[in-house]
C-alpha cells in the first residue's frame, strides 16, 4: 500500500490543547473566542482520526491473535481430547488451563475485547463533539449577521 494512504499518523497531538477540550466548562462558552472555538473543532477533528487509527490498530492486532489462537487450538486439538471433553468448548477450555502460551494469549485476547468494548461508541461522540463546536460558530455567525443587518 501507497505510505501517503497512512499520512494520518503523522498527527501530532497536542496533549495540553485536548486536555483543555476534555475540560472545557460550557458555562465559559459565550467568553470563548472564535478561533478558539475552531481551534477545538480542528483539534477533536485530528484526535479523531488519530483514535480510529488506534481504534482499528487495536482490532488487528485482536485478529492477528485469535487466528494464531485458533490454529494453535486447532493443532493441538484431536478426536481424542474430544471424546474425553465431550464438547469443543471444553477441550478448548481444557487446552487453554494446561498450556501457558495458549493461557497467555487467551487472557490477551480478553484484554483487548475489553478495550474494544470500552471504546465502543466514542467515535460517535466526539463526532458529536466536533458538531456541537461548529454549531456554535454557525450560531455566532448567524447572531452577528442579524446584529449588522438591525443597525442597517
Amino acid at each position: 500500500m501507497s505510505t501517503t494512504l497512512f499520512s494520518f499518523t503523522n498527527i501530532k497531538l497536542d496533549s495540553g490543547l485536548m486536555d483543555e477540550i476534555w475540560s472545557f466548562n460550557p458555562r465559559n462558552l459565550e467568553s470563548l473566542e472564535d478561533i478558539t472555538v475552531s481551534k477545538y473543532s480542528i483539534a477533536l477533528a485530528q484526535y479523531l482520526i488519530y483514535f480510529t487509527s488506534q481504534y482499528n490498530n487495536t482490532k488487528a492486532e485482536l485478529m492477528n491473535k485469535k487466528r494464531i489462537f485458533d490454529a494453535s487450538v486447532g493443532i493441538a486439538m484431536d478426536k481424542d481430547l474430544l471424546k474425553k471433553y465431550k464438547t469443543k468448548k471444553d477441550a478448548v477450555d481444557f487446552l487453554v488451563s494446561t498450556n501457558p502460551e495458549l493461557s497467555k494469549l487467551n487472557d490477551e485476547i480478553n484484554v483487548l475485547q475489553d478495550e474494544l468494548i470500552k471504546l465502543d461508541g466514542i467515535d460517535r461522540s466526539i463526532s458529536e463533539f466536533i458538531a456541537t463546536f461548529k454549531r456554535e460558530l454557525t450560531r455566532r455567525e448567524k447572531e452577528l449577521f442579524t446584529t449588522r443587518q438591525e443597525r442597517r
